[in-house]
């Protein structure tokens, strides 16, 4: 059956795709339950905090070279969304790009009138201000409840100024799975935007990431390939022309598995499947199967060995210090096993991954991608964790582990370990690691963060948890979720 339906919106995740956000077990016993789908999508009853797909629908639209992102929402979800955008709007800056977002303001008198001249009005003023190329607008709970026909605004509008106009249906309320908001844009995007291809580009690679720069456009570049980098920074040009690529890739196998799946049944836009290049033999497969899509086999091969003696005094030099370290890992869905495969070829003991998600399929592939990947070349491990990041889970999973060092995504859970006094590498930018050069880069960053024990330990010290000995020593770590799954 195709991924891709013609509708408005594309089917949240829990849905599609049997994502769940609880889970405590072995990674087998998480492999082969995902298999059989049986993985309980709505066991966890209780939230300490969670995260809205508006904002990570926003996070795709807003890097899109001179569009304007337009939140039909109350004031609060929109200044939410804006103020996610102003914590990246230096790096949209240093890339020569503006981000610019408008909000309707819906209020109370507007969920019994409706706010459909707000939004007029809205698009009038983005118009007329900013001048866009493209404009997104983004739908909300409120205007998901009252029914906004953002559709036949967005059509009016178009034919008034001739400007592209998407409609986003990201509300909130229809998935708790935040990343159900990175599909919503990306099939408005696949609607409205993606032209049907003139002509094929054999050199040419569409890149998927959400934020963080092209760093693999120099090691693409030594098989004379180009890069087509979507969406962070993407021109307009780039998003109608990527169905002319020759294929495919993605920074982690769950934030873009639904538009690279698309582009390849839809445009015979072959979609790179292994995992992505978070470590050496990774990054080899990985350069092999593009080489194979690209008919650049031979090229690949070479880069391969050239990068490979390169990079091997400091890949020595590293594992040298850091091997036997244990490291706690806790991301994204797939990019924390990505991250985990990156440090074990430091030759690091993983001692723990917890993702903040977790699909039990992807779309155009019936496997976890990267998770099995990693079982399959490190084996089983006894203990991996769904946990969305919620704080009651996050400490206790990170005191079981007793690692060294904590990588993590998110400045939170980067809080929490200082405060247990563990030293932590933030993967601020999501492709800091990729590629042979990432390995290093992450080899460097965790032989200086060691040398921050003595700080750390010292903060800790001086700090207090928000939960009393008792809580920590009494209450199961999955209390208020799902129990503890029993190996199959």
């Amino acid at each position: 059956m195709s991924t891709y339906i013609e509708s408005d919106e594309v089917e949240i995740r829990e849905r599609r795709l049997g994502s769940v956000l609880t889970y405590s077990g072995s990674l087998d016993n998480l492999l082969e339950k995902s298999k059989q789908r049986s993985l309980c999508s709505s066991c966890s009853k209780y939230e300490q905090c969670g995260s809205c797909g508006q904002s990570c629908a926003t996070t795709i639209a807003i890097w899109v070279q001179d569009s304007v992102v337009i939140n039909h929402s109350p004031i609060g979800c929109g200044l939410t969304s804006i103020q996610h955008a102003a914590s990246v709007r230096d790096n949209a800056k240093g890339q020569n790009r503006s981000v610019q977002q408008l909000v309707t303001n819906i209020e109370e008198k507007d969920t019994i009138y409706g706010a459909t001249r707000k939004l007029e009005a809205a698009i009038d003023e983005a118009v007329d201000r900013f001048h866009p190329r493209v404009i997104f607008v983004m739908a909300s709970c409120v205007s998901g409840i009252i029914g906004e026909d953002m559709e036949s605004v967005a059509y009016d509008k178009e034919d008034e100024y001739g400007v592209p106009i998407v409609p986003v249906y990201c509300e909130g309320f229809k998935s708790r799975m935040w990343s159900s908001g990175f599909d919503a844009t990306y099939h408005g995007i696949l609607r409205k935007l993606v032209h049907e291809p003139e002509k094929k580009q054999k050199d040419l690679v569409n890149i998927f990431n959400f934020i963080g720069k092209d760093r693999l456009a120099d090691l693409l570049g030594k098989m004379g390939l180009r890069t087509n980098y979507v969406l962070p920074f993407a021109s307009l040009e780039g998003i109608q022309n990527m169905a002319e690529a020759a294929c495919s890739v993605q920074f982690c196998d769950t934030l873009s598995p639904y538009i690279t799946t698309v582009l390849e049944e839809k445009y015979g836009v072959r979609k790179v499947k292994t995992a992505p290049p978070f470590g050496i033999k990774w990054t080899d497969d990985w350069l092999k199967e593009i080489g194979e899509y690209t008919g650049r086999e031979e090229e690949a091969l070479r880069v391969i060995e050239e990068e490979h003696q390169r990079i091997l005094p400091e890949l020595e030099k590293y594992r040298n210090i850091l091997r036997g370290k244990k490291v706690f890992v806790m991301t994204g869905d797939t990019f924390a096993y990505q991250l985990a495969n990156a440090a074990r070829d430091l030759d690091m003991e993983v001692v723990g991954i917890t993702s903040l998600h977790h699909d039990q399929v992807l779309d155009g592939d019936t496997g976890c991608g990267a998770l099995e990947k990693f079982r399959e070349d490190h084996g089983n491990l006894a203990q991996v964790d769904v946990c969305a990041k919620q704080p009651y889970q996050v400490i206790k999973r990170i005191q079981n582990a007793n690692p060294d060092l904590v990588i993590c995504r998110h400045p939170g859970i980067a809080s929490v370990s200082i405060h247990l006094g563990i030293p932590v590498v933030p993967e601020g930018d999501k492709d800091f690691t990729i590629g042979y050069d990432g390995v290093i880069k992450l080899g460097k960053r965790i032989e200086r963060t060691l040398r921050t024990q003595r700080v750390v330990k010292n903060i800790a010290n001086h700090s207090k948890l928000p939960y009393t000995n008792w809580w920590l020593e009494n209450i199961e770590d999955y209390y208020y979720s799902a129990p503890k799954e029993k190996d199959a």
